[in-house]
């Protein structure tokens, strides 16, 4: 069999898996996926309403624009076998996130199956907020609303406390490092 020919046999399992048995379970399946980055939030897993994404991403805007930081919210339906922590390290890579040079951004990572939530941190914005403080924002502010089906709310109340902690570093871009 020809590597093309390989590849699209792949393809075509893949296509009928998730066709037959749910896209998380076809998702889970395919090592190292990395979802497209469609903006501020990424509700893959469908949990919020389109108003709730229009009020984080629009929060989330004008964060941006006051610090330069980014943080970017991400919810999947399951991660399969995979561990969190590689799967939202893997995907903070892929997208890039944070200012070049500064590794400030942050991922907010929720993966509904397994019912696992992470806040992944860039190494610059790890000066200001510390792994510690990001999983005391979770288990204090974002779990408990999320063990309720309050996604939004959980969101809502993490993502002020990291923006409140991120605004003690604001990044200076000059025009050319923009990206």
């Amino acid at each position: 069999m020809t590597r093309r020919r390989a590849h699209v046999v792949g393809l075509i399992f893949f296509l009928v898996l998730a066709a037959g048995f749910g896209t998380d379970v076809a998702i889970a399946l395919e090592k190292n996926w990395v979802p497209t980055l469609s903006g501020w939030v990424n509700d893959i897993a469908g949990v919020l309403t389109s108003h709730e994404r229009d009020q984080i991403a629009a929060t989330l805007r004008q964060y941006h624009r006051e610090t330069h930081h980014q943080i970017v919210v991400l919810t999947i339906p399951s991660l399969g076998e995979e561990k969190i922590e590689a799967f939202s390290t893997r995907t903070a890579n892929a997208w890039a996130l944070g200012n070049k040079g500064f590794d400030d951004g942050i991922l907010v990572t929720i993966v509904m199956k397994e019912r696992k939530a992470r806040i992944e941190l860039g190494k610059g914005m790890q000066q200001f907020i510390s792994d510690a403080d990001a999983k005391q924002i979770m288990d204090i502010d974002m779990t408990p609303l999320f063990s309720t089906g309050h996604f939004y709310g959980g969101l809502e109340h993490g993502l002020q406390r990291l923006m409140t902690e991120g605004r003690r570093f604001v990044v200076e871009i000059h025009p050319a490092q923009r990206k």
